[in-house]
């Protein structure tokens, strides 16, 4: 585990800059968002091999997410384990000058975990005022749940789960209960919950038909998604114990996503027999693609393969009669109020900062070589160029192949990168 430049002391001042999380502040900010129908890079950072990294090793982004008082970023990086981003301080007042230059992002903490991140979250009363909030959860390949320090990078608890014959099992997604008092965690035949103050493998636990892919809670309503494209729901407080889903700020609707598939899908919980709406977006592989809805529910925000950014406005689209339109034209699926291309490669994670107008996005993906391009570039005597468009004068077949792949796969550049976005007007800014 390596920790770059751990936070030693609270400063006094810290309460002062946390963003509120009063009603009237996040529905000024609701307001904000998009209004200027742009957006302006403020930061990045990015991720790249070492040079004792082996050939497969790519560390792309997996996902982002941000904390709930808004003061930092959790990024998953391929490979490389967990990073926290600080949000720049100037940007605390949720003003932007026009002459702001972009800011290189550098990790506050680094976690390097063995093996891969299934799943993250942060604790849901997580504030930088109280240390004792600010921590995160993981879990991760043949390991347990694992409990996150936000201040320092330290370990401080598991919570494992075992089955019948007492091996440990490693769970494939996890979340807090919306008071922070429970970990529920999915594994491939139960779900487990444990008391948050009380780690190990004490734990109840509820079966379940297919594996908990995914979550998604809202007060006592939990919603388990599975690979096998099946979303059921739970009462939270009558049990012992997909790739992303999110409930609506009201709680009356939840949006589903599935690996590979190019849809989102909008259902209404009181009834859940069909989808209430089909919302159009690009994904062409089988990574989990993030989606994100901003604190007021007026937009939705999701990722695409293609690398850019799709925008839905519920102030500007029938929700309820949107199905019927979609089923006498399948054309009309494609209804985004705004589209930014802001990626050269897939843009795999979105998070809506919960009280500025500021937007975090995370690009990146596992490449796999085409065997045939591999065979030719073996065989090839020399290589000048890496970026497809030369070999060698005599090679013009193999450029043709990874040209070819890339345009078969949507893919222009490889990147991996964590940018914030501001989405508000910039004053003195000329765009």
């Amino acid at each position: 585990m390596e920790i770059t430049e751990p936070i030693k002391d609270v400063e006094k001042s810290v309460e002062l800059k946390t963003c509120s999380g009063d009603r009237d502040s996040v529905q000024e900010n609701e307001h904000r968002l998009f209004s200027a129908k742009s957006l302006v890079e403020l930061s990045k950072s990015s991720w790249s091999p070492t040079e004792y990294s082996k050939d497969t090793v790519q560390p792309y982004l997996r996902g982002s997410k941000w904390s709930p008082d808004g003061t930092c970023c959790l990024a998953v990086v391929n490979n490389d384990g967990v990073h926290v981003l600080e949000l720049p301080r100037d940007l605390y007042d949720g003003d932007l000058r026009g002459d702001r230059p972009i800011d290189i992002l550098n990790s506050v903490i680094h976690v390097k975990e063995a093996g891969l991140i299934y799943d993250f979250c942060w604790f849901p009363g997580m504030n930088s005022s109280y240390p004792e909030t600010c921590s995160w959860l993981t879990t991760r390949q043949n390991g347990p749940v694992q409990m996150w320090d936000a201040f320092d990078g330290s370990l401080r608890c598991t919570y494992r789960g075992y089955n019948a014959v007492d091996e440990m099992e490693p769970a494939l997604t996890v979340t807090f209960s919306h008071d922070g008092t429970k970990i529920i965690a999915g594994y491939k035949k139960f779900l487990r919950t444990f008391e948050t103050d009380r780690p190990g493998r004490d734990f109840s636990e509820h079966s379940v038909k297919y594996p908990a892919s995914c979550f998604a809670i809202n007060n006592e309503i939990l919603a388990v998604g599975s690979w096998n494209s099946s979303i059921s729901l739970y009462n939270m407080s009558e049990m012992g114990g997909v790739t992303h889903m999110k409930f609506t700020t009201d709680g009356l609707h939840l949006v589903s996503g599935a690996r590979k598939d190019d849809k989102l899908l909008v259902w209404d919980i009181r009834y859940c027999t069909t989808p209430i709406n089909i919302l159009q977006r690009v994904v062409r592989t089988n990574q989990r693609i993030y989606f994100d809805i901003s604190p007021c529910g007026k937009y939705l925000v999701t990722g695409n393969t293609d690398g850019s950014l799709k925008v839905w406005d519920s102030e500007y689209y029938d929700w309820k009669s949107g199905i019927e339109k979609i089923k006498d034209d399948p054309k009309l699926c494609d209804d985004g109020s705004f589209r930014f291309p802001l990626h050269y490669d897939c843009c795999n994670s979105v998070s809506i900062h919960p009280c500025r107008p500021i937007l975090a996005t995370g690009s990146g993906q596992y490449h796999f070589q085409d065997p045939e391009v591999s065979t030719d570039l073996d065989a090839a005597n020399e290589t000048h160029v890496l970026d497809g468009k030369m070999l060698s004068e005599d090679n013009n077949s193999s450029v043709m192949k990874i040209d070819a792949v890339n345009m078969r796969n949507g893919i222009i550049n490889k990147e991996n990168s964590l940018v914030f976005w501001w989405t508000d007007v910039v004053a003195n800014l000329d765009i």
